[in-house]
């Protein structure tokens, strides 16, 4: 039985959110799981030979997290603990964030090598001047979902008429760039602003709150209430989510880039052991790597198994994880650009991940 509920992520849209990690319904995933990995091994096999290219005499390199050392980052657990990097001849540091951090300093600097970062925040950083570039996204599909209860659901835009919609205020932009994309007039129902916390959902208060994929709808289950999640992403709103940034000078420098490659290999290969095995995925986070935070195990489980749906594809199976189809840049431009963020392709580039998957 769960005790308490702890919020420990945070929102894509830009700005650390709520986030309460919990439980999403169970599918049946093994089959999906286990051709992940094989395609991943496959994929990686002829680029793992020679020892590392990678390693830096100097000491280690810097991976640096948008939070804290959750079940968000089980990937890179996976490879560290598993030996991912040191067969790259990498020796790679996990760096925590935090609401408080921000990650294209760290990277621009030269702190950190690679970081994972909200997609908004990398456009903004890059409009602004910073050496950045996109190289890969852990999540390929929308996280922001509008949560309803499943005995009276909201299945699609249309039907918010006449209904009292919870939004938290930093979340606000991108409901409206949701609306705008699925061509609803907000005038028809109402938005009331919303605290982090989801319960006037559970009470009725409210017809629907708008929140993250692997959180809030496993907050109700514990609550007792099935939820009915809305996903931005099937009506017209795609985003591409947690994206890989690097320092875009360092593509040009052979040794740096050789580094950011090893270091993909390592995290692509830790994902892969990360969605095959969320257990597995939790107790690293609860146990080792975020064992000062002292994590709910029950909640890391559900968040975990919430993020599967997020991280695997048709694309990342055929193509291998992080991978950023022409239509998936396409689409996160556009649905930036419907909430103020001007995003263009060639912020984007796979040159990374088809150097990693190149047989």
């Amino acid at each position: 039985m769960i005790k308490h509920v702890t919020f420990d992520s945070s929102s894509p849209g830009g700005e650390p959110s709520r986030a309460p990690a919990k439980r999403r319904t169970r599918r049946t995933i093994r089959a999906a799981l286990g051709a992940l990995a094989m395609t991943g091994a496959i994929l990686l096999a002829a680029c793992s030979s020679a020892g590392a290219s990678g390693g830096d005499a100097d000491g280690p390199v810097g991976l640096q997290f948008v939070f804290i050392k959750n079940v968000q980052f089980a990937g890179s657990y996976f490879a560290d603990q598993n030996g991912y990097w040191k067969d790259e001849g990498l020796d790679v540091e996990l760096m925590a964030g935090g609401p408080n951090l921000t990650v294209e300093p760290v990277v621009t600097s030269g702190k950190a090598l690679v970081g994972i970062t909200h997609t908004a925040q990398a456009v903004k950083a890059i409009n602004n001047g910073a050496d950045l570039a996109i190289i890969g996204a852990g999540f390929q599909r929308n996280p922001f979902v509008l949560i309803s209860q499943a005995a009276k659901p909201i299945k699609t835009p249309e039907d918010l008429a006449r209904k009292k919609i919870g939004v938290q205020a930093l979340d606000l932009p991108v409901f409206e760039a949701f609306l705008t994309a699925s061509g609803v007039d907000k005038s028809t129902f109402t938005i009331v602003p919303l605290q982090s916390d989801p319960t006037p959902l559970v009470t009725g208060e409210l017809d629907g709150i708008m929140g993250f994929y692997s959180n809030e709808p496993n907050f109700l289950r514990i609550k007792g209430v099935e939820p009915y999640n809305l996903l931005f992403d099937d009506f017209g709103y795609p985003l591409m989510e947690e994206v890989y940034i690097v320092k875009k000078s360092n593509l040009e420098d052979p040794e740096k880039r050789a580094q950011i490659v090893a270091l993909m290999k390592g995290e692509s290969k830790g994902w892969a052991d990360a969605v095959a095995d969320v257990d597995k995925a939790a107790d690293l986070a609860v146990n080792t790597y975020g064992k000062d935070l002292k994590l709910d195990m029950d909640q890391q489980i559900m968040a975990m198994t919430s993020e599967v749906d997020l991280v695997l594809t048709d694309d990342t199976k055929q193509f291998g994880l992080f991978w950023m189809s022409d239509d998936l840049i396409a689409g996160t431009v556009d649905s930036l650009k419907l909430g103020g963020v001007d995003a263009t392709p060639d912020m984007f580039t796979r040159e990374i991940l088809e150097e990693m998957y190149a047989e």
